[in-house]
């Protein structure tokens, strides 16, 4: 019995566990083996090094990326594609097709064990299949397999299939993402809050009109990962060593690619251009960022301070290991620190465009990293945070009393306008507002009463020495301070609606 050594190796997806012997050249059982759940600790771990936290992984990714089967079975399921066009242009018999198909076995050990002999990931498989040909009596098909072939007429197609399952899985969870910020923005239409701009108080508006905004914006993100997949990951390359055709038949092709769903390039060199993956990766940035976007408000909003959100948490949850009140918004700080790492692999993705001539092989170990865990984070990132807005606490109180908090300073736009129609000179305008503003915050005042009163006037608005209530009338300037009728026509606008304040939401129109 062949000594079995148990080695824990790098590899482009999972730890997996080495079985190998010291004889190599003979018949080994090959069969399904699936080794997705041998991994128990916190990382992953390939052969190139590459590495994928567990924690940032979820299932359907795992088993996308982390099992190592995935890939070798959709290499196989290239090769079939190829034996079946052949077999259809009459090249070799549809029984040499059906014998394969059949008979082919996956072995994940076998391939491993022939690889660190080898040092080729593809000839190692192809020499497992095989001497599972040879085992099943039907060796003789075995020079059909992989013939006419190089390594990237197999692997790019195969890649672009797990890539296209990649996109799926991700527009699930954005999809899923888009729906719970629309379900929130409607729940919270009319929930008046005031905005802030430069992180300054600025005009009320309302956070289901906040949520709309990322809604849409995720929405985009969603078009354009539609659009990627429908465009940039749609094409395969079998066009033999250097993409000249010299010992692939052009005829086959198409027919091949015709059954994974794909169609031929253009024209190739040895492998697909990257510039499609570099495409993928810029969206999937993109998409990454509006999370990002959308977790820094939400902090800012979840600042003690501010108390406007509150992050979702357990029971027994704890903040800090020193301080026990605190409330830490751990996964929205979780959220806005992995968007930059699928940034960063963007841009690795766009140097990997620059592969010379007809190829080497420096874009091949970049992609054992930065395809799986690009997909991997985007995936796992879109998900927590429609949980997170699906469970988010909500404070309509506290957003009411920061809008009153402004002193009303957020209407004196509205003040200063109605001064100029007035015909006061817009310096004077201007300087007015700007001056009883301050001094209303500085002072505790509300703003319709600094107006009102002229106290903080630095130079009269006209030649009779009126104050705004005089200029403008003393009802007209109250209106001005309702924050609800201010954004009301807006805000219908905005949800394409006419659905009628929630009075529970919102607050009460009062100058003072």
């Amino acid at each position: 019995m062949a000594l079995k050594r148990v080695l824990q190796i790098s590899f482009i997806y999972p730890t997996i566990i080495l079985r190998s012997g010291p004889n190599l050249g003979g018949l080994a059982p090959c069969v399904f083996d699936n080794l997705s759940n041998r991994n128990t600790g916190t990382r992953y771990k390939g052969k190139d090094g590459a590495q994928m936290l567990k924690r940032y992984t979820l299932p359907p990714m795992r088993e996308l990326w982390l099992r190592e089967e995935t890939k070798f079975e959709r290499w196989h399921e290239v090769e079939l594609a190829v034996l079946f066009a052949r077999a259809q242009k009459g090249e070799i018999s549809m029984e040499a097709y059906t014998a394969i198909r059949a008979h082919a076995r996956i072995d994940v050990g076998r391939i491993e064990a022939l690889e660190a002999v080898l040092v080729h990931d593809m000839l190692a498989f192809i020499g497992c299949i095989q001497e599972s040909l040879d085992a099943a009596g039907v060796g003789q098909y075995r020079g059909e397999y992989h013939k006419y072939l190089t390594s990237y007429n197999v692997e790019d197609p195969a890649l672009i299939l797990i890539l296209r399952q990649a996109a799926e899985l991700i527009l699930t969870e954005l999809v899923a993402l888009q729906r719970a910020l629309e379900n929130k923005a409607r729940e919270h239409q009319w929930t008046l809050m005031v905005a802030r701009t430069h992180g300054q108080y600025a005009e009320p508006t309302t956070f289901g009109h906040l949520l709309e905004v990322y809604a849409c914006a995720v929405g985009r993100s969603i078009r354009r990962l539609r659009t990627v997949r429908d465009t940039e990951l749609t094409e395969g390359n079998i066009s033999g060593a250097v993409g000249n055709y010299a010992d692939v038949d052009p005829a086959i092709e198409e027919p091949a690619l015709a059954v994974l769903g794909l169609h031929p390039a253009e024209a190739e060199t040895q492998i697909l251009q990257r510039d499609r993956h570099a495409m993928v990766l810029s969206v999937l940035a993109v998409a990454a960022s509006t999370i990002e976007q959308i977790c820094r408000t939400f902090w800012e909003m979840m600042r003690s301070d501010v108390g406007e959100l509150r992050e979702p948490r357990k029971s027994k949850q704890r903040g800090s290991s020193a301080m026990p009140w605190k409330k830490n918004p751990v996964f929205t700080e979780q959220l806005m620190g992995l968007p930059r790492l699928v940034r960063a692999y963007a841009e690795v993705a766009c140097e990997n465009v620059a592969t010379p001539e007809w190829r080497d092989i420096s874009q091949s170990s970049v992609e054992r990293h930065i395809l799986p865990d690009a997909t991997a984070l985007v995936h796992y990132m879109a998900s927590k945070l429609a949980s997170l807005v699906n469970r988010l606490e909500v404070f309509p109180d506290r957003m009411g009393k920061n809008l009153e908090a402004t002193r009303g300073v957020w209407a004196g736009n509205r003040v200063r306008n109605a001064l100029l129609e007035a015909g006061v000179d817009p310096n004077v305008a201007y300087e007015h507002v700007q001056r009883c503003s301050f001094q209303a915050v500085d002072q505790g005042l509300p703003l319709y009463q600094a107006l009102e009163q002229g106290q903080f006037a630095v130079e009269p608005l006209d030649a009779e020495g009126r104050t705004a209530a005089d200029i403008i009338g003393k009802e007209r300037l109250a209106s001005f301070f309702d924050a609800r009728t201010y954004i009301e026509r807006g805000i219908k606008h905005i949800f394409g609606d006419d659905q009628p304040p929630n009075p529970a939401a919102s607050i009460p129109a009062q100058p003072s």
